[in-house]
């Protein structure tokens, strides 16, 4: 999963970051409206402070909120008078935090709003005798417990939300690595050959499939 935080207080975008680390995405933090406007197609959650240099994060929340396909958005702001709480709520926000906040709370709050029926995303996630545990990096293959790395991890997991479909190339990158993120030109094949490799060791009886430069597919293997 990828959550972005909107903050222009780097410290505080930075802790908010780390606590979101534990849910085991990818986080970006950005610190202005119009960077975030940029960003938040490819996210499944935004944590925003109302209060940023280029206006009122606000406005982001409400031209979005009646798309089927948006981030839930938790509002965490030092406005945080009780009008302002109604006011964000009935504007779209899923929830709404004021500052300063306790770190459990906030994470409860994160994990609460994440299982509403439209953001859920299974527990658990299967194809073949290939078994994901969405959140861990985790998976079994033909009944064998294998430890992935973290990116190998969100591969998987971007592959098997979209099984029997090309998933671009720049859709994995989206879903694997971070803005700030160094990639070179064959980092995301060597991790998907790595991930290719321990699939096929264990038995598992799918495979991921190149598709001309365009992305990857997952597919039953061949027999």
């Amino acid at each position: 999963m990828r959550s972005l935080v909107i903050e222009d207080e780097p410290q505080i975008g930075a802790y908010v970051g780390r606590l979101l680390g534990q849910l085991r995405g990818i986080v970006d933090i950005v610190g202005s409206l119009s960077d975030a406007k940029q960003a938040l197609g490819n996210f499944k959650l935004a944590i925003l402070d109302r209060m940023l240099p280029d206006g009122d994060a606000l406005d982001i929340v409400m031209a979005l909120s009646k798309l089927p396909e948006r981030p839930a958005f938790i509002m965490l702001t030092a406005k945080d008078a009780k009008e302002d709480v109604i006011d964000g709520l009935n504007s779209g926000a899923d929830d709404y935090l004021g500052k300063p906040f306790e770190p459990q709370e906030f994470i409860a709050r994160v994990r609460a709003v994440l299982r509403r029926p439209r953001l859920l995303v299974p527990s658990i996630m299967t194809f073949g005798n290939v078994e994901l545990r969405v959140g861990t990096n985790e998976v079994t293959v033909a009944g064998h417990k294998v430890l992935l790395r973290r990116r190998e991890a969100l591969i998987l997991e971007a592959l098997l939300m979209r099984r029997d479909r090309v998933v671009a190339r720049e859709v994995l990158i989206q879903a694997v690595y971070s803005f700030d993120d160094e990639i070179e030109s064959n980092t995301l094949e060597a991790q998907v050959s790595r991930l290719r490799k321990k699939l096929a060791e264990f038995g598992g009886n799918v495979e991921i499939r190149s598709m001309r430069g365009i992305g990857y597919i997952l597919r039953p293997a061949h027999t």
